[in-house]
């Protein structure tokens, strides 16, 4: 009895050595499937509870659906993509806008301009004469403008979670018309917000094609 005892303890000794020697190679070779991928996409790895760097983490192609809610533009959606990089001098870098829709595909060719990294300054350059201010705040870029009676407000983030990475994207248009002043004095104005635009751009390659 003792002996059957002995070999059935040898058995799940063996299995357990065998199960363990399993896992051990499950977790090299997802390790190495890791490092592997990484080496291929350029070097970059994304911890999720770490902070994003703008605009280095930032860097890559891409791409998902931009949905506009509100009188200005019609509601609707359209393909939306975003390439940031590579670096054309030390203080600038490709910016690429690309809307596909109805109205046929866009490129709009900008610059990310630095002025002081370490106060979050940077601006769009659109290359027509015409540049955005932007700042990071919170790990966001925000940018504010004026056009045709109408004011944009752009904010756009790199988020990290359970599901990877992706930018969130968010245009709110506010006309100048049909405000709302009030205040015991009439200090304050208030603007009406016509539409919205929101895009989840996830990425499609950490390098921009050259």
């Amino acid at each position: 009895m003792h002996a059957h005892f002995a070999v059935i303890a040898d058995n799940a000794a063996r299995a357990r050595s065998r199960a363990a020697a399993t896992a051990s190679t499950a977790a090299t070779t997802a390790a190495t499937t890791a490092l592997a991928a990484a080496t291929l996409f350029g070097g970059c790895t994304s911890d999720p509870r770490a902070p994003a760097r703008f605009p280095d983490d930032w860097m890559g192609h891409w791409s998902g659906t931009l949905e506009m809610h509100g009188a200005r533009p019609s509601e609707g959606e359209v393909r939306m993509e975003l390439v940031i990089g590579p670096s054309i001098a030390a203080d600038r870098l490709a910016w690429t806008i690309v809307y596909d829709g109805a109205a046929g595909r866009q490129v709009r060719e900008y610059q990310l301009l630095t002025r002081d990294p370490a106060a979050g300054s940077y601006a769009i350059d659109e290359r027509n004469g015409i540049v955005l201010e932007a700042r990071v705040h919170g790990e966001a870029l925000y940018s504010w403008f004026s056009i045709g009676g109408a004011n944009v407000t752009v904010r756009e983030q790199l988020v990290r979670d359970a599901n990877g990475e992706r930018i969130e994207v968010e245009m709110v248009t506010a006309a100048d018309r049909d405000t709302l002043t009030t205040g015991p004095d009439g200090e304050v104005r208030s603007l009406v917000p016509i539409s919205v635009q929101r895009a989840s751009l996830r990425r499609t390659a950490l390098r921009p094609a050259p």
